[in-house]
């Protein structure tokens, strides 16, 4: 009888005289078994070092352990990882789940012993084909150790996530809306996509402050927003465009609370405005490629500074730092966008 156990964690070998051979593990970092695979003897072994595992994990740190100790348990979470925007949260939960996937009750001994970077890094490139969802749960990894480091917990005294080379090498820098582009979704984007991106080219704040913005945030002129990531606190006056659009919405929508609602008027979610976004983009009637909403914050920032705006204005009205909106300028825009050296072309010879 052929038996089939999920988990189990295999690795080939090539003997010193040259020979092939198969080892079978627990786990991935788990003990290695030592009866025949597929037979109900292996199955017998298993079972008996989850256990085994399981009693052990009861008196010694896991894995487990260092991740809820950096989250907090799930019913009163750890005021530092509150203190993290909710779209940060929901990214490190979703790559816990994958961590302690890949290493279930792993003792915390095991994540300092010598190899376990090897572990870390075929992990993460076992997911090559997804290089930001790799790096984001890499990173999320890293954090966990690097927050135990910074607080002296027992037992940590290194990040084995140091050192391992990000697999996303992807740049902003040629992907800024067209105005093109805009024209187009101005005339084919449904209501309930259209609002979200015109506050979003108007104003050049972050997807999730902007799908959360309630009515106390709009009082007929401006637009007030406290910034999940950074805390800032921002008032941004709407264009004629964004005012026209907002105006009729806010009589006739006050009583759903949140601004940007779905096609069902029901407040949106990460995952569904995702979702339908992109089948918007992909659309026979839109078919925009090579742009995304997050790109609608760097087109912002290029506009204004075409139009004249400083550094010190855009920072202002954006929430960014200075020195960040001078970073995104210099090496992710200015020296690919023509209109933005044009621009500076045309200020001086109107000042001779």
């Amino acid at each position: 009888m052929i038996v089939k156990i999920k988990g189990i964690h295999k690795v080939k070998m090539t003997l010193a005289d040259g020979s092939k051979e198969t080892y079978y593990y627990a786990w991935r970092g788990g003990p290695r078994m030592k009866s025949a695979p597929h037979t109900e003897a292996f199955a017998r072994e298993h079972a008996r070092l989850k256990d085994k595992a399981a009693e052990i994990s009861k008196v010694m740190p896991t894995l487990d352990t260092l991740i809820e100790y950096f989250t907090g348990p799930e019913a009163e979470l750890n005021p530092d990882f509150l203190a993290l925007a909710e779209s940060t949260r929901v990214d490190h939960q979703y790559a816990h789940k994958l961590i302690l996937k890949e290493w279930p009750g792993l003792p915390l001994s095991f994540t300092q012993a010598k190899g376990f970077k090897g572990d870390i890094r075929k992990w993460h490139r076992s997911m090559r084909a997804n290089p930001r969802k790799a790096d984001k749960a890499l990173f999320s990894l890293s954090k966990v150790f690097s927050y135990a480091i910074e607080n002296e917990y027992d037992g940590i005294d290194k990040n084995p996530c140091t050192g391992i080379n990000r697999l996303y090498k992807g740049s902003r820098k040629d992907f800024l809306w067209t105005a093109e582009q805009i024209a187009i979704l101005r005339e084919k984007l449904e209501a309930h996509l259209l609002l979200p991106f015109e506050i979003a080219l108007a104003t050049g704040q972050r997807q999730g402050d902007i799908l959360s913005m309630t009515w106390k945030q709009w009082d007929g002129i401006y637009l007030m927003f406290k910034q999940s990531k950074t805390g800032k606190q921002l008032k941004v006056k709407a264009n004629p465009r964004l005012k026209a659009l907002l105006d009729p919405l806010a009589v006739t929508n006050r009583d759903k609370i949140r601004v940007c609602l779905n096609s069902r008027s029901r407040p949106w979610t990460k995952d569904g405005f995702k979702t339908s976004w992109g089948k918007a983009m992909a659309s026979e009637e839109i078919n925009i490629k090579g742009v995304t909403y997050h790109d609608l914050r760097g087109t912002f920032i290029c506009d204004r500074a075409r139009e004249g705006s400083s550094i010190e204005d855009i920072a202002r009205i954006s929430g960014h730092s200075m020195a960040e909106i001078k970073s995104v300028l210099e090496k992710h825009y200015l020296a690919t966008d023509q209109g933005l050296s044009d621009a500076v072309i045309d200020r001086m010879q109107k000042n001779p």
